[in-house]
């Protein structure tokens, strides 16, 4: 009898968490990615080099807890002081809610519609990036959460703006995205150009990281201007029964929620029977 149960439990579970999206602050609701801004004039003008990943796809079903990816590369005679790596999605769009007083009490008392949310972000760089780089060429090239901030636009859906409500969904956005492993600086110095000018990284995909492309772009550096670039893309794809509901979802949604209610009753009947000791007294 277990094993019915915990496929059921298993079943159930994908399909209440299969459609859910970042959050920040109370809840969220992701839509469709937006187009991918086009390459900035400054990248287009650097030279080129070699990256490389361990893996290109990343397969997720239901055991999937994540997956840590290695990169490396070789500068091919560029001459650099420095190096950042970036990895991310293309932006999506989330509801935001933002908790306020109501009396004695604290609950949701405005929702946003917040437009430009990159899903994951996260950058490993050779040395902090204010000693690395310009604010200019940060700004150009998307580096640091501050270039987030600035690319945010918000539309109030419930209740009356408030005059620090950008700052409040940013720091609560980045704070729960860094909790899910979704956003990370690492400024350490632990990614160094060694020897021949070469490097070895990696990068933690965590459960979160939905179906997509995502691009990890490296970044050389002389003197605070860029002189090399690269780019690896790394596709997450679902299979197997988390694939079937994920497809389901999308294009049969009246299925899919009549099918997840049946599921969830099954479930709840299925476990109330066996903690009842299979309904004998």
């Amino acid at each position: 009898m277990k094993k019915p149960v915990h496929i059921l439990i298993t079943v159930l579970l994908v399909t209440a968490l299969g459609g859910v999206g970042p959050a920040a602050l109370a809840s969220s609701g992701p839509a469709d990615p937006a187009p991918e801004a086009t390459v900035p004039t400054v990248v287009q003008k650097a030279r080129e080099f070699s990256t490389d990943a361990t893996e290109s796809v990343i397969k997720t079903g239901i055991t999937y807890n994540g997956q840590e990816i290695e990169f490396f590369g070789s500068t091919d005679g560029i001459r650099a002081d420095a190096l950042v790596v970036k990895l991310t999605s293309p932006a999506e769009t989330v509801k935001i809610n933002v908790k306020g007083r109501f009396g004695p009490f604290w609950m949701n008392t405005r929702q946003y519609e917040v437009d430009n949310v990159p899903l994951i972000y996260k950058i490993r760089a050779s040395a902090k990036l204010q000693d690395i780089l310009t604010p200019e060429l940060a700004q150009e090239l998307g580096l640091g959460f501050d270039v987030i901030k600035d690319q945010l636009k918000l539309h109030i859906l419930k209740g009356t703006e408030e005059p620090d409500d950008l700052d409040t969904v940013f720091k609560g956005l980045v704070q729960l995205k860094e909790d899910e492993d979704l956003y990370s600086i690492d400024e350490s110095g632990t990614l160094q150009l060694k020897g021949d000018k070469g490097f070895r990284h990696s990068f933690r995909f965590p459960p979160g990281a939905k179906p997509g492309t995502y691009n990890v772009d490296s970044y050389l550096l002389r003197n605070k201007k860029l002189v090399g670039y690269s780019r690896d893309t790394i596709e997450i794809e679902k299979v197997g029964l988390v694939a079937f509901i994920f497809k389901a979802s999308k294009e049969q949604p009246v299925l899919y929620g009549i099918c997840s209610v049946i599921i969830a009753l099954a479930a709840g009947l299925l476990v109330g029977f066996i903690f009842k000791g299979g309904g004998h007294h």
